[in-house]
């Protein structure tokens, strides 16, 4: 008994192992399924393959030039703000220096850049040649070429997004020529036009939409090779505007490294890997153009201003010059004579400085009308007009002094602010959030500039104000100097001033008109765009591969799930994993006396000595518990044992019985006949009925020691099985498995 225990807890602990040990004849036993279901999924694989377009990833790595971040003045200019109370210039500071390369994603993924992309490589265009039910993807190697007017291509883009309109044509070369099967898309709807026919190429077609021109492609020899017979060509032309988002949709643009903020890595996913490469090359391209396009647009806005400042300056230089003869005149002098030399060299020294402050605030004043101007708001200002510009030492201690670096900085940043506004119009309406913050950026810069130009202004006029006063002392020690003297002195350092201004503003010219010629490239391919390895799509050996063990996998978990949920017995491994119970013999038709003995062997084992009533149940009728109790009585009668069977399944039809079978199973006649065999005989077996039919099995039950509970592969139930259990009217149960 101890051994047969021993093997009960064996079995147990080896459960899981019976669990892959019941999947392996599970999947052995219906292995034409798996061989069927893996054969059908590489066929499916290989269908999807052929029909599927393939892409490949295309990627340039892109460095950001911005000239704008000169060294010194940028630093000035953040000093400044970061001494401004209430943190508002650490803020202001904080966003300007931030990581331009959002900024940057922006502009060249904005519509407008990459539709014109698309408008000049004709990528609205679109052509697939169509082959045993698959459509290629044709870029430079198209054997015809179709155009539609200018206009009409514009016309496209401005009916969206209200009226999309698609033109699509179906090219069939035979042996008589071309023939076109014109279609025209609005909306969802599809209007087919009549069939043409055409000789020979050119040829026009007149729609709704435009007019189209079809014309041969000129290829090289290896490339038209494959058009010399018959072909069907598929031709799309969709808005620019469309194809842009799509590309854009298809196009990533970020940072190589987070720690190196003018390098990024612009990629495209495409079917073609020609029309990739060309992509990446133009945008950064049309990007560059853009960049130079701005960048004039300032320096001939810079240029305006100039000439204007030169017209101006010019009359008051004429009127200065007209005053300068006149009094000449009027003295009738030609050169005024000098009386203290020592005074005379301090009074010039004094005059320089003062012609050099009235330059420099002559020029702060204009520039200071331009920025206080509320149409100018959202204006670039003049770069370079600034006070302290190349005006000698005086100028320059004023522009330390007087903080015209900073102002200079504060200048530069609100042209960058501008430039940025101006690129988001062009992808963003008034009212986004990022459009919004730039306005509220240039806002909040305009009281910190215009406090700079007042305090840059206050610090020249204080300067002026000591010169003037030490220049009044050097007049004074010319007590005999003639009235014509002083006269003649305004009116020349008038003079001067106008030079001056003049001169500079001449300089600024030359100097605007250099920068309108020096085009450079904001954007630079450091490595051109080149396919990325392995990004091609689908990679076809992994979808066979895929595809082959999701063939073997899947019916292998359809038979795994049916025999999980399943509600019966097949095998003697799906019992044991159901019960904890054990099982003293399974019967088959081949082996069925074999397995009574072992059920007899493994029964006296497991039986205590006092246990002789024994119960034999099962849960339907039909399941041979009648069988294996008369052939366990001749079994044990076999080897010497008294055994005695009683058959207690009085609704059997043969049973010949007056009363109800339940008042005779309970009665006492029946408990004494039970009692008298039980003191007569070593072992009393009770045939039962069926337990799921009456309640005749469970009064059976409170006369046996032991039960043993037949179970029928193929109709037991699971929950039948389980119910044991927790059944505790059912004494010491025992398994049977009759297949």
């Amino acid at each position: 008994m101890n051994e047969n225990s021993n093997n009960v807890v064996m079995l147990e602990e080896e459960e899981s192992a019976f669990d892959f040990r019941q999947l392996g004849q599970l999947c052995l036993s219906n292995w034409y399924w798996i061989l069927g279901s893996m054969v059908a999924c590489v066929l499916f694989a290989g269908v999807y393959l052929w029909f599927a377009s393939s892409t490949v990833t295309v990627t340039g790595k892109m460095e950001i030039i911005d000239k704008s971040k000169k060294g010194s003045g940028m630093s000035a200019g953040l000093a400044m703000l970061n001494s401004l109370p209430m943190g508002l210039g650490s803020s202001l500071g904080g966003a300007m220096g931030a990581s331009s390369i959002d900024a940057e994603k922006e502009i060249i993924l904005s519509n407008s850049l990459v539709t014109s992309v698309v408008k000049d490589l004709g990528l609205y265009t679109e052509y697939r040649l169509s082959k045993w039910g698959r459509k290629t993807l044709l870029y430079q190697n198209n054997p015809v070429e179709v155009s539609l007017d200018e206009a009409h291509v514009a016309w496209l883009d401005t009916e969206l997004p209200l009226y999309f309109h698609q033109i699509k044509l179906t090219i069939s070369k035979g042996a008589d020529g071309y023939t076109v099967e014109p279609t025209l898309v609005e909306g969802k709807e599809e209007t087919d036009l009549p069939e043409q026919t055409f000789a020979t190429l050119p040829a026009t077609i007149k729609t709704e939409a435009g007019t189209l021109t079809i014309k041969e492609n000129k290829l090289p020899a290896r490339l038209a090779k494959p058009y010399e017979g018959s072909y069907t060509l598929k031709v799309t032309i969709t808005p620019p505007t469309q194809v842009a988002n799509a590309f854009i949709g298809r196009t990533t643009f970020e940072a190589v490294d987070k720690k190196v903020a003018n390098m990024a890595n612009i990629s495209l996913a495409d079917e073609n890997l020609m029309r990739g490469i060309d992509y990446v090359n133009a945008l950064v391209e049309a990007y560059n153009q853009r960049a130079n396009d701005e960048k004039n647009e300032e320096a001939r806005k810079t240029e305006e201003f100039v000439n204007n400042r030169l017209a101006k300056i010019d009359g008051e230089l004429g009127s200065s010059d007209a005053a300068w003869e006149n009094s000449k005149k009027n003295f009738q002098i030609t050169t005024p004579e000098v009386d203290a030399q020592e005074a005379l060299t301090k009074k010039s020294e004094y005059e320089t400085r003062l012609v050099a402050i009235g330059t420099e605030l002559q020029l702060h004043d204009f520039l200071s009308e331009y920025v206080n101007n509320p149409a100018n708001l959202y204006e670039i200002i003049p770069a370079g007009i600034s006070s302290g510009a190349g005006m000698g030492s005086e100028t320059g201690a004023g522009a330390s002094s007087g903080g015209s670096a900073g102002t200079a900085s504060l200048i530069a940043q609100h042209n960058s602010l501008v430039n940025q506004r101006r690129e988001l119009l062009k992808s963003v309406s008034e009212m986004s959030p990022q459009l919004q913050r730039v306005n509220q950026s240039i806002k909040e810069l305009q009281p910190v500039l215009k406090t700079a130009l007042k305090r840059d202004r206050q610090s020249i006029l204080m300067r002026q104000n000591t010169l003037q006063r030490e220049y009044g002392k050097s007049m004074g020690r010319i007590g005999s100097a003639p009235k014509m003297e002083r006269v003649l002195t305004e009116i020349g350092r008038e003079r001067e001033i106008k030079q001056a201004v003049f001169l500079l503003m001449l300089q600024k010219r030359e100097e605007t008109a250099m920068e309108l010629a020096n085009i450079t490239d904001k954007g630079k391919l450091i490595d051109p765009p080149a396919p990325e390895p392995g990004s091609n799509k689908p990679q076809k050996k992994l979808v066979l591969l895929v595809a082959l063990f999701l063939g073997a996998l899947l019916p292998v978990g359809i038979l795994y799930l049916l025999q999980m949920f399943k509600g019966k017995f097949d095998t003697r491994q799906e019992l044991e994993s159901a019960t904890k119970l054990p099982i003293l013999a399974e019967l088959t038709s081949t082996t069925a006396e074999e397995a009574i003995r072992t059920l007899r062997t493994n029964l006296l084992l497991n039986l205590k000595k006092d246990q002789k009533v024994l119960l034999v149940a099962s849960a339907n009728k039909g399941d041979g518990k009648s069988s294996i109790a008369k052939r366990l009585e001749d079994s044990l009668n076999a080897i010497g044992k008294r055994a005695l069977l009683i058959n207690g399944d009085l609704r059997n039809a043969a049973s010949s019985v007056n009363a109800h079978p339940s008042d005779i199973l309970a009665g006492e006649a029946f408990a004494k006949e039970v009692a008298d065999a039980k003191a007569a005989n070593d072992f009393v077996i009770l045939d039962s009925p069926a337990l799921g039919e009456y309640n005749d099995a469970l009064q059976l039950a409170s006369y046996a020691d032991a039960t043993l509970y037949v179970v029928k592969a193929g109709k037991t139930q699971k929950a039948d099985v389980e119910a044991l259990h927790s059944n505790n009217n059912i004494p010491n149960p025992f398994i049977v498995f009759n297949k």
